[in-house]
């Protein structure tokens, strides 16, 4: 098997959660947020190596948070992030060595091995690959003056997250090509594709939701008090 590196984004900022520590590192139940997914991708049989990368401020501090836990002592490289979310996938790109990368935002605490393993299936026949779930609920359009407009066809969209798997050769030179763009694309596999390269997906988990604001920490919270998961 080629070889698989693990990127986990944890550059956010906790605000909207209502704290001054960055996201990834928010107490949840007795452990950081991004404790629960480094353990899922350093327990991982095919991931090589998995790198963390997280607020320049907080790379000394995430070194000692992290060292207290036996899992990933030795196993999860720390470095610096940049200022915007693609520059800090780009730092954790150029510290991996293999030949497929897997990018996850560590503020999505229960990714499981199967979600992984679903995307890694994948590689055969994409460049690279998202994890999607369906869309359930009804979507319809904004209209003027208060009144909904059209449904929308629920079964051609999806909801798109983490983790996104990229065949390194061509994420790392796409990179450069942003500082061109009018704006920054929203993640690497809406960078791919501008570049015109095809898409792939592996449907996920609905639980592999991301933490943005504080109902969705008390819901990770609850998940996990219910026994959900094993922390």
């Amino acid at each position: 098997m080629a070889g698989i590196d693990a990127v986990i984004v944890g550059a956010g900022s906790g605000t909207r959660l209502g704290f001054s520590t960055p996201k990834a590192f928010v107490d949840l139940c007795g452990k950081p947020v991004v404790y629960y997914s480094l353990k899922t991708f350093v327990n991982h049989p095919s991931i090589d190596k998995t790198i963390l990368v997280v607020p320049p401020t907080m790379v000394e501090e995430a070194t000692v948070i992290i060292n207290k836990y036996g899992d990933f002592v030795d196993r999860v490289s720390i470095l610096a992030g940049g200022n915007e979310r693609w520059e800090s996938v780009r730092n954790g790109c150029a510290k991996s060595r293999g030949e497929w990368v897997l990018v996850h935002d560590a503020a999505r605490p229960f990714v499981t091995k199967g979600v992984i393993d679903a995307v890694l299936e994948k590689r055969d026949d994409f460049d690279c690959v998202i994890t999607a779930t369906p869309v359930v609920d009804t979507i319809r359009t904004v209209a003027a003056n208060g009144r909904c407009g059209a449904a929308v066809d629920r079964s051609t969209l999806m909801r798109v997250g983490t983790p996104q798997l990229f065949r390194r050769e061509l994420l790392i030179p796409a990179f450069e090509l942003i500082k061109d763009m009018p704006s920054a694309p929203t993640d690497e596999a809406a960078l791919f594709e501008r570049l015109g390269i095809a898409v792939g997906y592996s449907w996920g988990d609905a639980m592999n939701f991301k933490i943005t604001d504080k109902s969705d920490f008390e819901t990770a919270k609850a998940v996990i008090t219910a026994n959900c998961v094993e922390g």
